[in-house]
């Protein structure tokens, strides 16, 4: 397959609830790159961050139920977020198309599945999106010859493979409500490591749908489930943002634990 992006316009069939521009940002789309981002994630020299900064990057847009079809050279090409949320999907010819993962600014789509062979990506844009197109081969020559950039591209993709296993284990173990109240905490927690909030209050871009689909419930659960947690008084909730009101509660109530994800990189 050649190097080129198909990318075309689908429309995804859901509400139009919380899909919102996001309100709650500390970070703007210039500050963000890929030297920045794997800085969070494992000590990186000056130099280092130069090297990753200085990679060949490509701008692009992303339109809200846009759909961008992405391989290169058999593998996966690398996204840096820069604007916007997208979605993760995985085509499967017996059942159409799973969203496995969403993705806010500052993170990276792809660099876990660039390192498999014949590998592509599906991305759904969420809402509007500015997206850099990263050079798959710069980065994998920087991962072998460069140390801290070798570690940091590990502890990154650790970080969201336990995401994912937090978000699995809570589905497996949870009822409805405390999945809903769990994938909350965890965005919090996600929002938090970036820097992009300084309060318990943040932007929710994401359609009922897709986070019935990441948690395997219906739309209509996550909307009870949403209400049942504000009349709770758990979170507040509004069109476009959640704030959450007793975050150490919903912790203690869904056994949600921060250092499950992050706790490893002082090791890095």
């Amino acid at each position: 397959m050649s190097n080129a992006i198909d990318m075309h316009s689908e429309v995804f069939k859901g509400s139009d609830h919380y899909a919102q521009l996001p309100s709650v940002t500390g970070l703007q789309a210039k500050d963000i790159n890929l030297g920045n981002i794997l800085s969070h994630y494992a000590e990186i020299g000056t130099d280092s961050i130069g090297l990753l900064s200085s990679a060949n990057v490509k701008s692009m847009e992303l339109k809200r139920n846009q759909k961008l079809y992405s391989l290169c050279q058999g593998r996966a090409e690398i996204f840096v977020v820069k604007q916007g949320w997208v979605s993760l999907c995985h085509t499967f010819k017996s059942h159409g198309q799973d969203i496995c993962n969403v993705y806010m600014p500052g993170d990276i789509v792809g660099l876990r599945e660039s390192f498999f062979d014949n590998h592509d990506i599906t991305i759904l844009g969420l809402q509007n999106c500015q997206l850099d197109k990263v050079s798959v081969n710069e980065v994998h020559d920087l991962f072998k010859e460069n140390t801290d950039i070798r570690r940091a591209v590990v502890s990154y993709i650790m970080v969201n493979d336990n995401i994912t296993i937090e978000r699995l284990r809570s589905c497996t173990h949870h009822k409805a409500e405390e999945r809903v109240a769990h994938f909350l905490l965890e965005i919090y927690a996600r929002y938090n490591f970036k820097k992009l909030i300084d309060s318990n209050v943040f932007s929710f871009p994401i359609t009922q749908e897709v986070v019935g689909e990441l948690l395997g419930i219906t739309s209509v659960h996550v909307s009870r489930c949403m209400t049942s947690l504000e009349q709770k008084k758990l979170i507040r909730k509004s069109r476009n943002s959640i704030k959450l009101l007793e975050p150490e509660l919903l912790a203690e109530y869904t056994g949600f634990d921060e250092s499950t994800i992050y706790g490893h990189l002082r090791l890095f």
